[in-house]
């Protein structure tokens, strides 16, 4: 389903964010050149208040998602910030590989589907082949072979 749902203009393999704020607004800036949204603002809206729920990380990689009316394709943009980005989570590990998970709100319930296989992927192998891809194209070459 992931690769259903990127391509390599979805993936950008070196963030210039520096904190959480940015990291959502280049992410979501990406699905809005690939109009994958309609709103960045209403968007983002939607992703502050699922993370407002609960921290959406674990091991190194983040996976801020939402369910929300701006969304008028089901998308996945990847990012890459090899140095990490301070999220707030408990383990202390800063994320440096993110997916965000753009749901139509009316729509199913894929993006769980997308949290179980991402999850499937997830190993320090995974991070490390993502963090030694060369482009964009790598990535995806990555998260269709693993």
């Amino acid at each position: 389903m992931i690769t259903q749902l990127t391509n390599v203009n979805l993936i950008n393999n070196n963030l210039q964010a520096k904190n959480k704020k940015e990291l959502f607004e280049e992410l979501a800036g990406m699905l809005f050149e690939n109009k994958r949204i309609s709103s960045k603002e209403a968007f983002l809206e939607d992703i502050e208040i699922r993370e407002s729920q609960s921290i959406t990380s674990m091991d190194g990689i983040a996976y801020p998602h939402s369910k929300s009316n701006a969304v008028t394709e089901p998308a996945i943009a990847v990012g890459v910030k090899r140095e990490g980005i301070d999220y707030g989570d408990e383990d202390g590990i800063n994320p440096t590989v993110f997916f965000m998970i753009a749901s139509p709100d009316n729509g199913a319930d894929h993006h769980i589907y997308v949290l179980q296989e991402l999850f499937g992927k997830f190993s320090d192998e995974f991070i490390q082949n993502i963090h030694n891809a060369k482009d964009e194209q790598q990535i995806l070459n990555i998260l269709i072979n693993s």
